[in-house]
């Protein structure tokens, strides 16, 4: 098997259009150089340096056509490149006319052709030009007349790596190159990669075709951000290996890293931390042990962001105890008095009240949120947050996303013959959050107040308390999301809280699944004035209402759908039915809703999505804001229910609150000035729901004495009665904690026994609302009993309904949780009650 290397390389041209490529020359040579070493290419290299196009071609057409099916094959190209009008690419030659390419050039198809014909499977090309990124939309492959970018070669394990997907050329930059004869920053990322032997990121002692592109990629794009180098593989089987690590891997780790853990940048000592992730699973175990000892001075870092890191790290990678001297232990001595979770659809954040005020507590990676999603590796290992969500396009199956949207509904997943609830899933997320927050502020916590959708059913509040309990944390009160960012702004310095005021603040929380109307009074309540230590900032809430099938997921998925529909008119292909196609697309929508929220378009790549070919979309704004209408309309049907509700005109609210990522998308807050006719105040974006939960557990440790919220329920709740009515004993928008009760008698006298069923909703017929549970009350009295039925509301809106025989006083109840909402006995009409009198 031969290891042969062609390098095209082009500096003077008779043709004055081109300029001349100082650096080409040197490029051949440091590259031939480093690749003729037998300690790390050991290629046999031939450099073409200067040459006509006819010689360029015929060099070429030999270097491919001499080749055995086993040999190595390395093309280099370095020279103009030039598009004609039909965009096609063409190569450079000595001799080129500018006016005449498809006469004078070398088209880019010609080299298809001649890597499609070559016997090889082990072709890869590289080229550093102009336009280089769109060289293979002129490749030619059997059957196809043209072909985009990134289509796959005929053949097996060919790839294709090109400079840059940008329009300049690296030597026309003034940050790329110094020196009249330095290399292209391309080319010098790769002669470096070799001869230093960093382009080896698994330590393993060889350099393969992927590690050699993340690690020009990497290095390209620090010190030019405008230059992307591109790669398109096709049907590559295994490794393909192109040089050995030159240097010796007993030796001390890259003297970057170590001085990179000294610097004074608290950043650049994070990125240190998860640098040393990939040598801590080199092979070799001298590089572990070296990567291991750096570790361990980095836990005891003066930064806690940067100690919090290391020590995770420490303790994700099975290094055992921590270090002597860290800063962090499991088994604090010291409980933390109470902290708010703001429990996500898309992301979670924990908040906490520090020195008098409440704070976001940063996870282990120094962010303020978490993703919430979680993961089940091969090997049994839980990841969550950020670690699940970079694996989640190549483990599709065993990566959980959204499942506060599948809370109380009774789903659940089988993994390696083990079933997992959403309660059970929600719980290892929390039990994470837990840890972290631990880790941050040094003490055990178990205290907590959460936070849930305002039109959360009762079964949904119910599953989240309960899947906190499974991680450990005692639920001291339950808050709804726009609620809780009304009490961050109830202590803001800009609001009137005058004596006698009436603040109408419409809070709007539009987060990743799930979008809540909040109205609520914020005025001061006691003698003197706001500032008095015997005051109370008092929210009440007036009205609430809610979507909770409405969130930022349902604009992604608008986009993905836009973009699915695109590509498959394209290609003819439905990447619907592809699960790891479709997470890398709707991470890419998601990117786009994001970008479009401060740009009017954007371009949506998703790189080698099917077939090696790449979804590439111009989405603008107005696209954007077309297909998604309906949902806008969803978000206007909320805010009217509750101005009608509390019977409140718009033009009384006197500030109208967005809180919740989504909430940040132009169209939100345009809907908002046009209902209003004033902008909306986006300063609770993103914390605000954490913020206004941790003071909540200030509250009720003590720690803050300033704040009252007195909450409400969302729906009504009642019983199915005769004739199938649906008899209300609590109004929607009650202020909770509150108890009803109301006596009822059974449909015929000598009753044995009756059956309740509790409902939650609005509409007069009983079986059009969600019924949250069922159960039967046996050994009634004789002749016409009265049944006390009495539902109880606590302050997280845990409801108990009882059943109580006033004669006998036999009662039963029972708790709404998501096992009574799912196990609803069949309806009897004989058993109903009907109201006492009618």
């Amino acid at each position: 098997m031969a290891r042969r290397c062609l390098i095209i390389a082009n500096q003077h041209y008779e043709d004055p259009a081109f300029g001349e490529l100082p650096g080409a020359a040197q490029d051949a040579t440091a590259l031939s150089e480093v690749l003729a070493r037998p300690e790390i290419g050991h290629f046999e290299v031939s450099v073409v340096q200067d040459a006509s196009s006819t010689k360029i071609k015929r060099s070429i057409e030999s270097f491919f056509h001499d080749a055995a099916r086993d040999d190595l094959l390395w093309l280099h190209i370095s020279c103009h490149g030039m598009k004609n009008r039909d965009n096609r690419l063409f190569l450079a030659g000595s001799d080129t006319e500018s006016g005449y390419l498809a006469s004078t050039g070398v088209d880019c198809t010609f080299v298809s052709d001649q890597v499609e014909a070559c016997r090889s499977n082990k072709i890869v090309v590289f080229l550093d030009c102009c336009y280089s990124g769109a060289f293979s939309r002129g490749l030619r492959t059997r059957g196809a007349e043209s072909v985009d970018i990134a289509e796959a070669f005929g053949g097996r394990g060919r790839v294709v790596i090109t400079a840059s997907n940008a329009l300049q050329y690296s030597h026309e930059s003034v940050l790329s190159s110094r020196d009249a004869a330095e290399p292209s920053i391309f080319t010098q990322a790769i002669v470096h990669g070799l001869r230093s032997g960093d382009a080896d990121l698994d330590l393993d002692g060889s350099i393969s075709v992927d590690e050699l592109y993340e690690y020009i990629y990497k290095e390209v794009r620090t010190r030019l951000p405008n230059q992307t180098p591109t790669r398109s593989v096709s049907s590559a089987e295994g490794t393909l290996v192109l040089a050995r690590n030159v240097r010796d891997a007993s030796a001390q780790l890259p003297a970057e890293l170590v001085r990179a853990s000294r610097s004074p940048l608290s950043w650049q000592r994070i990125g240190v931390v998860h640098e040393l992730e990939n040598r801590l699973g080199s092979r070799f175990e001298v590089v572990r042990t070296a990567a291991a000892d750096l570790l361990a001075e980095l836990t005891r870092d003066a930064d806690p962001v940067v100690a919090a890191q290391a020590r995770t790290m420490w303790l994700v990678r099975g290094l055992g105890e921590l270090p002597v001297g860290a800063q962090q232990k499991d088994d604090w001595g010291t409980t933390y008095g109470a902290v708010g979770i703001d429990f996500g659809t898309t992301n979670s954040a924990v908040a906490a009240v520090v020195a008098g005020e409440s704070r976001i507590v940063l996870n282990e990676f120094g962010n303020r949120t978490t993703p919430s999603i979680a993961a089940l590796t091969a090997s049994g290992e839980w990841l969550v947050g950020e670690r699940a969500k970079n694996q989640a396009a190549a483990n599709p199956g065993r990566t959980f996303s959204s499942v506060k949207l599948k809370l109380g509904s009774g789903w659940s997943a089988e993994l390696d013959g083990r079933r997992y609830s959403a309660e059970a899933i929600t719980a290892i997320i929390l039990r994470h959050l837990k840890r972290s927050a631990e880790r941050t502020l040094e003490a055990r916590l178990s205290d907590v107040v959460l936070t849930v959708p305002a039109y959360f059913t009762l079964a949904e509040r119910r599953s989240l308390v309960e899947a906190a309990q499974q991680a450990d944390l005692n639920v001291r009160r339950v808050v709804t999301e726009p609620n809780a960012a009304a009490l961050a702004y109830g202590v803001d310095d800009d609001i009137d809280l005058g004596e006698g005021m009436i603040n109408y603040v419409l809070v709007l929380d539009l987060g990743g699944g799930t979008f809540d109307v909040s109205l609520l009074d914020i005025g001061f309540v006691g003698p003197g004035s706001p500032d008095a230590e015997d005051g109370l900032i008092m929210m009440d809430v007036h009205a609430m209402s809610g979507d909770s099938r409405l969130g930022g997921d349902n604009w992604d998925q608008r986009i993905c759908e836009w973009l699915c529909t695109r590509f498959q008119t394209a290609h003819g292909i439905d990447l619907t039915t592809d699960a790891s196609a479709m997470r890398r697309v709707r991470e890419a929508a998601e990117r786009a809703k994001i970008e479009l929220s401060g740009a009017r378009s954007t371009t949506v790549t998703v790189p080698y999505v099917a077939a090696g070919l790449t979804l590439e979309e111009e989405m603008s704004r107005e696209r954007f804001e077309q297909i998604s209408s309906d949902l806008l309309d969803r978000v206007r049907r909320p805010i009217e229910r509750v101005l009608k509700d509390a019977g409140v005109k718009i033009t009384d609210i006197k500030q109208v609150l967005l809180v919740g990522g989504a909430a940040r998308m132009p169209a939100i807050g345009a809907l908002v000035t046009e209902l209003t006719g004033a902008s909306p105040r986006r300063g609770l974006i993103p914390d605000g729901v954490a913020i206004g939960a941790a003071i909540q557990a200030g509250v009720l440790v003590g720690e803050v004495r300033d704040s009252l919220l007195v909450d409400a329920i969302p729906w009504s709740l009642g019983i199915e009665t005769g004739y199938g009515v649906f008899t209300k004993l609590v109004e929607r928008n009650t202020n909770v904690p509150t108890k009803r009760s109301e006596v009822f008698t059974t449909p015929r006298d000598n009753q044995a026994s009756v059956q309740i069923r509790l409902y939650q909703g609005e509409h007069e017929r009983a079986a059009d609302n969600v019924c949250l549970g069922t159960f039967t009350l046996t050994g009634l009295s004789e002749g016409s009993p009265q049944i006390e039925i009495t539902i109880d509301i606590d302050q997280n809106c845990t409801v108990r309904v009882t059943a109580r025989d006033v004669r006998s006083g036999g009662e039963r109840s029972m708790l709404v949780d998501a096992d009574s909402a799912r196990d609803i006995a069949a309806a009897d009409p004989s058993a109903r009650l009907v109201i006492v009198g009618g």
